[in-house]
């Protein structure tokens, strides 16, 4: 059995509503090939190398699927080059089996976690930064 993984590229644009709407159909086309999709994870926005269609940035999307029927793969091939919903893909064949991916339900909230951490981190310097000015204003005025 075949199996491969597609790499695609949504409107930076998209809120997240219209992003689950484009994933889903993607993989509604796929199941009209006859594939099984294995893994379909967001990676996120990300800065492109070079402008695409006027767009600096792009939110990534993977996908692993097993292959269908061949014909029906080129089509959706051709559906994705002509959709308005994808900006770039690329589909390559893979040589094993993916391994399945989990994926984290709330995202969100390891953003507010991860922005938490960084707040504190910043405290945290700033507090060490304050204790090494006193003992240096200390230490000025032992020397006098």
């Amino acid at each position: 059995m075949n199996y491969y993984e597609i790499l695609y590229i949504v409107n930076p644009n998209f809120e997240k509503k219209k992003i689950d709407e484009t994933m889903k159909e993607i993989e509604a086309r796929l199941k009209k090939t006859k594939s099984k999709v294995i893994n379909h994870i967001i990676w996120g926005k990300k800065k492109l190398a070079y402008q695409i269609q006027d767009h600096k940035y792009g939110t990534y999307i993977l996908a692993h699927y097993n292959g269908g029927d061949k014909n029906a793969l080129n089509e959706f091939n051709s559906w994705l080059k002509l959709s308005d919903l994808v900006i770039r893909h690329m589909i390559i064949r893979l040589v094993n089996e993916p391994g399945v991916i989990e994926k984290i339900d709330d995202d969100s909230q390891s953003d507010a976690e991860n922005q938490k951490d960084s707040e504190d981190d910043n405290e945290l310097k700033n507090n060490e930064g304050d204790i090494d000015k006193e003992k240096s204003n200390e230490e000025v005025k032992g020397v006098e």
